[in-house]
């Protein structure tokens, strides 16, 4: 009997040294889990700062479970240690550049950490990958390294019962790398003859759940074991163990299955999932709904004319390149030129605008030049870029507003600035940029196509007719001749109507000019109107001499898109830019800024190479129009005017197009409806989470007034008197006052009297009583004025009280809910039986 407590105490000893042990054990799998979760998120960042992020938080993590282990801290502090940890080590760790940036800078990173639990999915989903160690991106990481891991330890060390989501909280985290990942998988592993599809994503997920399901195998033979050794320490029977056979074949039949399951999953998952996308979240996220509502770059350029802006300086380029952009407009739907496919999906990531976390790589060909912009009088989400865009860097006390506002389109190599308030006056930053070293020649361009993209329905047949004319040949020296021609006969004009008493400033810097009026617009009615005027003129006149065939009277606005669809017609993938020229001689170029007057438009056509060839489209105003191109000429046909109805009879061989263009085009002036629809269905949208907030409570004051006017236009003169004993009751039911079912009339209104003096409660009982037992039935002058004191009473059981206690009234829910006795609803029956009884 006395060796059996040092049995105890031994067994109990063994047992606390295997917990020791096992501490380690479970760190260890749970360890190589977060660490796989962490090798799948490495493609997000790329940078060894997330190295570091994830070893700080793992090794904060692993502290303050242990603190928690120790001190048997509850959840409540283990959270706020955590909390505490994320905020002063994680802005240090999370948002190294930014601390080490000043004093402003670190506030910002501070900042940065606090809100990132918030907002620190927008800028993961909204950076272009990969997204380095872009001011505080890391943030989310070290929260997720340091939260997850935290709740995974306590578990799996203080629990008896819920250790078994520490692996699950493990593999949550290793989805973080898919969700906020790429939407393309890794590139095929080829072994042999054989090629595993996302061969990465497949092993990490693999092994992730070997890990999940050690973790498991072995925390249940662990605890059985444990509770083996209780039982031993308390009863002092040993147990006997499986045999090493046994055992053996256990494992070895485990270690089967799920080598099998894993093979099976690697062979079949490809093959089932062949040609479906990858959806992650990055697939619909991107800015295109502010883009979409902004008004067409092209559609505004006449307003850099105007005697306000032409010669204002908007922005100062000083360094390398030859253009600086505003907009890249690669869709035409036949009214207006736009900088996205109004036909794509809202995920289509060839459209997409990213934001640039740090640099992107240079195309071949180029070389790396820097520039620095400075915004005077520009205002607008198109931010000026020169060439192919590698890296920007904000300046100035907006910096970091305007960094999470930039966005970037590496296909249609433009920015946006979407920050609030956006770009202004004072606002600089560098841009590193990638110039192209050789250009080809337009004459030596060669079609990617041969057939044109456009819609058909956008281009005019006059264009194609105007063409045929030209006989010019294929490919890039067709191209050169047409776009020449089109520029030679082609007339310089900023407006519709000036005065030639103070002619607009643009019209005094082109010198010696005559005036000749143009629509603005550039829709395929527009479009036609041009080329029509070209192609009657050259029928008129003959020969090819551009001097003589002078009939086209536009802008940029016009040609541009004209030039695209020339290009379009000849199998050429083309584009239009709105921007400025940094340097030329017989066009428009910025001189120590750029002014409105200096921006301009042209098209960007596409070699079969893949390089993009900048193509100008300004046309001249050197060479006047003719006289008869100015202004009518007589009508050849008589006009009869009579005095009573007034006729107009058309020339014959009138045409708009002889005198400009007419401002009335119906095409050109056609409603544009989806502003409209916009704000339609934003309104919508609007009223129906209203309705769906507010709606409940609606339909309780709907049922209240139809139940409160079912009764008093009830057609039975009783039924009206008690009905407006029941809207008493309920709205003293609903005002807070008792009304016990079992209490009669005669004691409910004496109850009521009680509790709020001035009550006329036991007048209205009397009189319902009355109007219920009594052989008379009651007027309607009667039932009426009862009506009268019931609306009085229910204004007084509220008046005294405040806004919400009345509010709350109105709304209760009491009166609705609340079931009438059963001796009321059988009242008034037996009163009509009295009355047909005497009768």
């Amino acid at each position: 009997m006395s060796a059996a407590p040092p049995l105890r105490r031994r067994s109990a000893r063994r047992a606390d040294r295997a917990s020791a042990s096992a501490l380690l054990v479970a760190a260890g799998l749970l360890d190589l889990l977060f660490l796989i979760a962490a090798v799948t998120a490495w493609p997000i960042y790329q940078t060894p700062a997330f190295v570091v992020v994830v070893v700080v938080a793992l090794a904060s993590a692993h502290l303050i479970a242990a603190a928690g282990l120790r001190w048997r801290w509850s959840g409540w502090w283990v959270a706020l240690a955590t909390i505490g940890v994320y905020v002063l080590v994680g802005t240090p760790v999370a948002a190294p550049a930014l601390v080490t940036g000043g004093v402003d800078q670190a506030l910002v990173a501070l900042r940065g950490v606090v809100t990132a639990p918030v907002t620190g999915w927008k800028d993961l989903l909204t950076l272009e990958l990969p997204l380095g160690s872009y001011q505080t991106i890391l943030a989310p990481a070290f929260l997720l390294w340091l939260a997850v891991p935290t709740a995974a330890l306590s578990l799996a060390w203080r629990s008896r019962r819920w250790w078994v989501l520490a692996p699950a909280l493990g593999l949550a985290l290793t989805a973080f790398g898919v969700v906020f990942g790429a939407p393309t998988i890794s590139a095929p592993v080829h072994w042999g003859p054989v090629t595993v599809t996302g061969a990465r994503e497949m092993a990490a997920g693999a092994a992730a759940l070997l890990v999940a399901l050690g973790f498991l195998v072995w925390r249940t033979l662990y605890e059985r074991r444990r509770a083996l050794r209780a039982a031993e320490a308390a009863t002092g029977v040993r147990t006997t163990s499986r045999t090493t056979s046994a055992t053996l074949g256990r494992v070895v039949i485990s270690i089967g299955m799920v080598v099998a399951a894993v093979v099976v999953g690697a062979v079949a998952a490809p093959w089932a999932l062949a040609g479906a996308p990858r959806q992650v979240l990055r697939s619909e996220i991107d800015p295109r709904l502010e883009i979409q509502q902004s008004l067409s770059p092209l559609a505004e350029y006449r307003s850099f004319f105007s005697d306000d802006v032409v010669d204002d300086v908007l922005f100062t380029v000083s360094g390398g390149g030859e253009r600086v952009r505003l907009a890249t407009l690669s869709y035409y739907d036949g009214r207006l030129a736009r900088v996205l496919d109004p036909a794509a999906a809202a995920g289509e990531q060839a459209t997409a605008f990213v934001r640039v976390p740090s640099a992107l790589s240079a195309p071949a060909g180029t070389r790396p030049e820097s520039a620095q912009i400075t915004i005077g009088g520009y205002r607008g989400i198109w931010m000026p870029t020169v060439d192919v865009l590698t890296a920007v860097q904000f300046r100035g006390p907006d910096a970091s507003s305007l960094a999470d506002g930039f966005f970037y389109s590496e296909s249609a190599q433009m920015a946006v600035q979407l920050s609030d308030p956006g770009l202004g006056s004072g606002s600089e930053y560098r841009q590193d940029a990638a110039i192209s070293t050789r250009l080809p020649a337009v004459a030596d361009l060669v079609p990617g196509g041969s057939s044109p993209r456009f819609a058909p329905e956008t281009v005019p047949e006059s264009l194609q007719e105007w063409m045929r004319m030209q006989e010019a040949p294929a490919g890039g020296q067709g191209l050169q001749l047409l776009i020449d021609r089109l520029r030679a006969r082609g007339y310089l004009s900023h407006a519709l109507t000036v005065d030639p008493s103070a002619p607009p400033r643009w019209q005094a810097d082109l010198g010696d000019y005559t005036f000749a009026p143009s629509r603005a617009g550039h829709s395929t009615d527009r479009i036609d109107a041009l080329f029509s005027a070209l192609v009657q003129r050259q029928n008129e006149v003959g020969g090819d001499e551009d001097d003589r065939l002078v009939a086209a009277v536009g802008d940029d606005e016009q040609f541009s898109v004209a030039a695209a669809m020339i290009a379009d017609q000849l199998g050429f993938a083309v584009r239009i830019v709105v921007g400025a020229r940094l340097s030329g001689e017989d066009l428009p170029a910025c001189e120590g800024g750029c002014r409105g007057g200096d921006i301009s438009a042209w098209i960007e056509v596409q070699d079969v190479s893949g390089v993009w060839v900048p193509i100008d489209v300004t046309p001249q105003w050197k060479a006047g129009m003719s006289p008869d191109d100015l202004q009518n000429r007589d009508p050849e046909v008589p006009t009869e005017v009579h005095e009573q109805n007034a006729e107009q009879v058309l020339p014959g061989e009138a045409d708009p197009a002889d005198a400009g263009d007419s401002p009335e085009d119906p095409g050109e002036d056609a409603a544009d409806w989806s502003g409209l629809w916009s704000a339609l269905r934003i309104g919508g949208i609007s009223a129906l989470a209203l309705l769906i907030l507010i709606g409940p409570f609606l339909l309780v004051l709907i049922a209240k007034a139809a139940r409160r006017r079912s009764r008093r236009s009830a057609p039975d003169a009783v039924d009206r008197v008690t009905g407006g004993w029941d809207e008493y009751v309920d709205a003293a039911i609903d005002s807070g006052l008792p009304a016990p079912p079992t209490h009669t009339r005669q004691e409910l209104a004496t109850l009521h009297a009680e509790s709020a003096p001035g009550s006329r409660a036991t007048t209205l009982a009397s009189w319902a009583d009355r109007s219920v037992f009594d052989v008379a039935s009651p007027s309607a002058e009667d039932s009426e004025r009862f009506w009268q004191i019931v609306e009085e009473e229910r204004s007084r059981l509220i008046a005294d009280r405040g806004f919400w206690a009345r509010l709350r009234a109105r709304l209760s829910l009491r009166s609705l809910l609340r079931r009438p006795a059963r001796t009321e609803r059988e009242a008034v029956p037996r009163r009509r039986d009295a009355r047909r009884r005497t009768a």
